[in-house]
């Protein structure tokens, strides 16, 4: 009976799989097209995109959780005296005050589940690799900027009213947390506020290897997201005076001491059944 339920999840997995990639092509070209022609103004195509998108990965989400592929649960740790945080659940500022959310990165699906809980003001720091390919096309139209994408591309993006969405990693979780400096960098020299989103997924080798590995692993995986308050650079680094170079690094070295702590923190209270999920 546990091997036929394993097969039948193979399959949802697969299921899902090909919707997500048919959408991925229906949205690249017909309707990223049709929309070009009718939304004139660049910005508001570009927002209207994010929606279509932030909706289709709702959906994805919604049908994995109903198939039984993995589920999702969010918590929002919010200060009680952040009446901003207090106000606004998604994963944006409401203020118009830019934000760099960071994120660890244990599976391939990390990115479509917090854009379900994004605002479609959040633009996503993405691979430079991915700006060559067929992904060229949507990444464009969406506005992203890439991991080579200058200080002055990234500053423009944020003066237009976006946060910013970066998993410091660079690539997908491999045992010990080690962040690359970008997001520090970027946090330091443009004084943003960090939000940091720490994820811990139940099956540790749940697509973390390959998109196309569609067996399905003995349980359900489960995704618990936490989702804390903004901290402010200072709070972090205090010595004002450090050169932007050092102070990034201090700067790296407390965001990786937070997420080493917090990850097996999330591990052990989901593994005990975590209240608030």
């Amino acid at each position: 009976m546990q091997k036929i339920a394993l097969i039948l999840r193979s399959l949802a997995t697969l299921t899902v799989f090909g919707v997500f990639s048919l959408g991925a092509v229906l949205l690249g070209v017909p309707v990223f097209f049709l929309l070009s022609l009718v939304i004139r103004n660049g910005r508001k195509r570009c927002l209207v995109l994010r929606g279509l998108v932030k909706s289709s990965f709702r959906f994805i989400v919604f049908l994995s959780g109903i198939m039984f592929v993995f589920r999702v649960h969010f918590r929002d740790v919010e200060d009680e005296n952040d009446s901003a945080a207090s106000s606004d659940r998604s994963l944006s500022s409401s203020s118009g005050r830019g934000r760099i959310y960071i994120s660890n990165h244990p599976t391939l699906v990390d990115y479509v589940i917090l854009l379900t809980h994004t605002e479609v003001t959040v633009n996503t720091m993405v691979k430079h690799s991915l700006t060559v390919g067929f992904m060229r096309h949507i990444i464009n139209h969406l506005g992203y900027v890439n991991n080579l994408s200058s200080l002055d591309e990234v500053s423009s993006s944020l003066e237009n009213g976006d946060s910013l969405l970066i998993f410091p990693e660079g690539s997908r979780t491999h045992g010990d947390i080690c962040f690359k400096r970008g997001a520090a960098n970027l946090a330091s020299r443009l004084d943003m506020d960090i939000v940091p989103i720490f994820i811990y997924c139940s099956e540790p080798e749940y697509l973390s290897r390959g998109f196309l590995n569609i067996m399905a692993p003995k349980h359900v995986p489960h995704f618990y997201i936490e989702r804390h308050r903004p901290i402010k650079v200072s709070d972090m680094v205090p010595e004002d005076n450090l050169p932007p170079a050092i102070r990034a690094r201090h700067l790296n070295r407390y965001l990786e001491k937070m997420y080493r702590e917090k990850i097996p923190e999330l591990k052990s209270a989901s593994d005990e059944g975590l209240a608030g999920f």
